[in-house]
């Protein structure tokens, strides 16, 4: 019997997503292994009854994919039902649990990283059936007569007419970002001039919204740009006819399509659809579309050849790399707590903790842009009333006006005058979970949505909660589409850094300890540059 299929178009999601999930751990691209079967025709299963199957599929792919379920849904007794989305969709789909599909086939390795990042702890996310299905380079491309390979990918992403899509949103745009870091890594290029490169892109893109999807690109470089796309993207699209892509001399990353489940009832299907993949007839399809095969050896005729492989061997820096590019791209919102209770006055040199909290968030106010929404609280033990915190400033975009007044000059003032609340008592637990609550209840999804607080004690409320009910709740009420990191920051060491390490943990935040007063400038801007 004959599948069941549908094809979706890949919506405007894809280039939302990146406001949805926030931050992302990625995985290195892992070669497959390639088997052609020599049976052309499946066998025929004598099925009693069938199974319904949804598969996601990126959507370069997804018509190859449909194919190869047609042949496999009687041997499989499956039907399949073949979407074409894009992966960012479908990792949002699975990181809230909602329109998960039975099989997903990215084109990437690197995503089902980025939602096992998301999923609560303990859960358990896609699981690989075949590491790679397909496969096809990373490129440059631009207008035939003019474009040549540069040497690296620093040379590419500091031209002018360089164009990239959202690194958030799109693999291909990715690359970049990792192969220059890859590059300074091994000394091939500097690794100063690859931040600046970096920070001028991401910043670039604040300005003008990046054109993630291939029609766009390609009648970008059509307009003499250089563009980044894959080999699949050039050979399969009519317009780029005109186009050539190259590869910098560093050489350049594959994308792999791994196939993977989301239920263990669909394996079967899953290996079933890997089958019909491999055969001779999917091999064909693949590369009429302008695939390579899994090993990734390049095609006799047209591409860019062969290449030197880069490769991602230490995932926790492409995290850094992505987190970073969020905070220079995206805007944010940020709700700043800031502990006033009488450990605050203690000597700190020639000053304060308090007064040089107050310079290093004066400072960090004036790195901020107007597009940023900011807030400040204050707190300690019954600061306001019954409450451990008190709203200084709401939080606002900087650049907006209330009486003639920027909130950036209302901002400045709430925080220079910090000093006259010190005293009392830390009230920690239930102010972090009331600015937890707040920064949720106005989520923007359009930015890096924050909390960051300063303390230099622990938690001294005998009457607010206890730590593990502040932690099982953060975590019952964490949205995993709708993300608020808690970044902590403790000032010296009766700062309870443990505490501050969970907290901040349990919201997928990060936590800074300035073991010394001097160091406290430096601690709160890395804690403000890590907001994303």
């Amino acid at each position: 019997m004959g599948g069941r299929h549908a094809m979706s178009k890949e919506s405007d999601a894809a280039r939302k997503w990146q406001y949805g999930i926030g931050l992302l751990v990625v995985a290195s691209i892992l070669a497959g292994v390639f088997v052609l079967r020599d049976d052309e025709e499946p066998a025929v299963a004598d099925c009693a009854s069938t199974t319904d199957v949804s598969v996601a599929a990126s959507p370069e792919i997804a018509e190859v994919v449909t194919s190869a379920a047609e042949r496999a849904a009687d041997e499989a007794c499956t039907t399949y039902d073949v979407q074409a989305q894009a992966p960012a969709v479908v990792a949002q789909s699975i990181a809230v649990g909602d329109g998960v599909p039975d099989i997903w086939i990215p084109d990437s390795t690197l995503w089902l990283g980025r939602v096992q990042a998301q999923l609560v702890e303990g859960a358990q996310g896609p699981q690989v059936v075949s590491e790679s299905v397909a496969a096809t380079p990373v490129v440059l491309a631009g207008q035939a007569d003019a474009i040549a390979s540069p040497q690296t990918w620093l040379q590419a992403l500091s031209s002018p007419q360089f164009v990239s899509g959202d690194p958030l949103a799109s693999t291909e745009a990715t690359v970049p970002l990792i192969a220059s870091q890859a590059e300074a890594a091994k000394g091939v290029t500097d690794a100063e001039q690859v931040s600046a490169a970096v920070v001028a892109l991401a910043q670039n893109q604040t300005v003008d919204k990046a054109v993630s999807d291939n029609a766009g690109l390609i009648k970008q470089a059509a307009g003499g740009s250089t563009v980044v796309l894959t080999e699949q993207a050039l050979a399969s699209n009519p317009d780029a006819a005109a186009l050539t892509g190259v590869v910098p001399k560093t050489g350049t990353m594959m994308l792999n399509y791994p196939l993977a489940v989301t239920a263990d009832t669909a394996t079967d299907a899953a290996s079933a659809l890997a089958g019909a993949l491999s055969s001779a007839s999917g091999v064909g399809d693949l590369t009429a579309a302008g695939f390579r095969t899994p090993d990734g050896a390049a095609p006799d005729e047209g591409g860019v050849g062969a290449f030197t492989p880069i490769t991602v061997d230490d995932p926790a820096a492409v995290t850094k790399l992505l987190r970073s590019w969020s905070s220079i791209a995206l805007p944010g919102q940020t709700l700043a707590v800031i502990d006033v209770s009488g450990s605050m006055a203690a000597q700190a040199g020639d000053s304060t903790r308090m007064e040089l909290t107050i310079q290093s968030a004066l400072t960090g106010l004036a790195a901020m842009p107007d597009s940023w929404k900011i807030g400040t609280w204050a707190f300690s033990v019954g600061l306001d009333g019954d409450k451990d915190y008190k709203e200084l400033a709401p939080i606002r975009r900087l650049g907006s006006s209330s009486g003639g007044v920027t909130h950036r000059r209302v901002e400045e003032r709430v925080t220079s005058e910090l000093g006259s609340l010190v005293g009392g008592g830390t009230g920690l637990y239930d102010t972090v979970l009331a600015a937890y609550r707040t920064v949720q209840s106005q989520y923007d999804p359009r930015a890096v949505n924050s909390v960051i607080v300063l303390t230099d004690g622990r938690n001294e409320d005998s009457n607010s909660l206890s730590l593990s009910e502040l932690l099982a709740t953060l975590q019952r009420e964490r949205d995993p589409a709708r993300p608020v990191i808690v970044i902590a920051l403790g000032i010296t060491k009766d700062a309870d850094e443990s505490a501050l390490k969970k907290i901040a943990n349990v919201t997928g935040g990060l936590s800074y300890i300035a073991r010394e007063p001097a160091d406290i400038p430096a601690v709160f801007v890395d804690a403000l540059q890590s907001r994303g």
